[in-house]
């Protein structure tokens, strides 16, 4: 695969709305396909959450609405990751309020990690999976500032990889084993 390959969904700032008649109706929280995506949506403490799973890509979108089904944050992540790019804050009642650059700092950024794990072999998630250990890629930030990216990965069927790479060069920093405990 090469990087031109990466599909990214497309999310913009403005106001929207969660359709809370809808969600009643269905009151099932499974994935449903719409056009090419895969879309959960969920009850929680805060309001209400949208999980939007396109497919054939290994990112996905995320939207969080408040109880008055006002939209309180949205952005996309990499599919059981961390953030990508700008993500979006409102207030409850729909007003912009924040726009956060999540990839800021990162100079080995998101096409360099997923070229990363495949030409070293470490299987991504692409699109809606239902079952199975799937690699996770997060953000981490050390209290001094110092950014990496941590990506963990089955290596074999009861052995997982943590591997720590530096956020602005890449080098692989760190790299363990950890059991794998399926529930």
């Amino acid at each position: 695969m090469k990087n031109t390959d990466i599909i990214i969904p497309e999310i913009d700032n403005k106001f929207e709305k969660f359709d809370i008649d809808k969600f009643d109706l269905e009151k099932e929280n499974i994935f449903i396909k719409e056009n090419d995506f895969y879309i959960k949506r969920m009850n929680q403490s805060f309001g209400f959450a949208k999980h939007l799973v396109k497919e054939n890509s290994f990112f996905s979108i995320l939207k969080l609405y408040f109880k008055n089904s006002f939209i309180k944050e949205k952005g996309i992540s990499f599919n059981n990751g961390s953030e990508y790019g700008v993500w979006y804050k409102f207030d409850e009642q729909g007003n912009l309020i924040e726009e956060i650059d999540t990839d800021k700092g990162y100079d080995f950024d998101w096409k360099q990690v997923v070229h990363y794990c495949e030409k070293n072999k470490i299987e991504l998630t692409k699109g809606y999976e239902t079952s199975g250990f799937q690699t996770t890629i997060y953000k981490e930030e050390s209290e001094e500032g110092h950014k990496t990216w941590v990506i963990t990965y089955q290596f074999s069927g009861d052995q997982l990889i943590e591997l720590t790479l530096d956020g602005i060069t890449g080098k692989e920093l760190n790299k363990k084993k950890l059991e794998f405990v399926n529930h």
